[in-house]
């Protein structure tokens, strides 16, 4: 397991208080988790769970990498989102002014194109002779 994944496993089970939850949350198995988690804490070199048979309670040093964790794991899936948005589809409202003979010639044709092509798109056109 890289250690990515090993960090998530680590900030679930923080959030849960429980292996076992924690597992069944991230769809592993609880001896998978509980490996991830040693190891883990065998890299850094500390403890970061107080574990009794009954509970798991972060210890000071693990509270501290905890937060570090959850912040590094939401900038993570921030940008990731920022990466996708590049190649989202677009959404939103389309609005055109255009004089009338032009609207409705050049206009219109490329507006609804633009908008069966895009269905989250919502669109408005005000086609007017007027200065």
């Amino acid at each position: 397991m890289d250690r990515w994944q090993a960090i998530r496993a680590f900030v679930t089970v923080a959030e849960a208080e429980s292996f076992a939850e924690g597992a069944r949350l991230l769809h592993m198995s609880a001896r998978a988790v509980t490996r991830a988690v040693a190891a883990l804490e065998e890299t850094i070199g500390t403890r970061f769970f107080v574990r009794t048979t009954r509970s798991v309670k972060l210890t000071e040093s693990g509270s501290r990498y905890f937060d570090d964790c959850r912040r590094i794991l939401s900038d993570i899936v921030d940008g990731e989102a920022a990466a996708a948005g590049s190649l989202a589809k677009p959404s939103g409202r389309l609005a055109v002014t255009a004089s009338a003979l032009f609207g409705q010639m050049c206009v219109l044709p490329i507006m609804t194109e633009y908008l069966d092509a895009h269905p989250t798109m919502s669109g408005r056109a005000l086609f007017l002779d007027r200065p």
